[in-house]
């Protein structure tokens, strides 16, 4: 039985089990958008150190593993960030950025706070005529100090409502 509950039309991937994102460039898992309509990706990050700022990426790829991969642009991210705790942060900050396939938290001192970014990224913004169907989210190698880190993906708008749904791994 059907109670439109969150869970019987979204679902929520890890991309980024929580690490320290300074260890290496940390990449995200691939996502299958092809039964979704939309995917966002939401990075949390704890207070680093000045300058070590993390820089996401989004890549479209034709596999849910090895394939092609390239570039998958984006201009809107919304963002809570604070100095001591983003829990009194109340509502989102919106920016807009010229499209791009990558943000760099510099803008908003993203080393220097706590910080909960997010980018939503449209399945027809995928290049579907050439295979197009995954995307992944990743947060380079922030430097030499430790930050730790953590992202997971929301899907949204399922072709299809059920209790069960196929993976979105493969």
């Amino acid at each position: 039985m059907f109670n439109k509950e969150f869970l019987e039309s979204h679902d929520i991937i890890p991309a980024l089990m929580p690490a320290d994102l300074s260890a290496a460039a940390n990449t995200g898992d691939r996502v299958n958008l092809q039964n979704y309509d939309r995917c966002v990706f939401v990075l949390l990050a704890s207070i680093g150190t000045a300058g070590d700022d993390p820089v996401i990426s989004a890549q479209q790829h034709d596999a849910a593993s090895s394939g092609n991969s390239k570039a998958l642009n984006f201009t809107r991210i919304r963002h809570k960030v604070g100095a001591t705790g983003i829990d009194a942060v109340g509502q989102f900050t919106l920016v807009e950025q010229s499209e791009s396939d990558s943000y760099d938290t510099t803008t908003v001192d993203g080393a220097e706070n706590e910080a909960m970014i997010v980018i939503e990224v449209l399945a027809e913004d995928l290049d579907s005529e050439n295979g197009y169907t995954f995307v992944s989210f990743n947060v380079s190698d922030v430097g030499l100090n430790s930050q730790l880190g953590a992202g997971f993906y929301i899907l949204q708008g399922a072709g299809y409502v059920n209790e069960i749904k196929q993976s979105a791994l493969t």
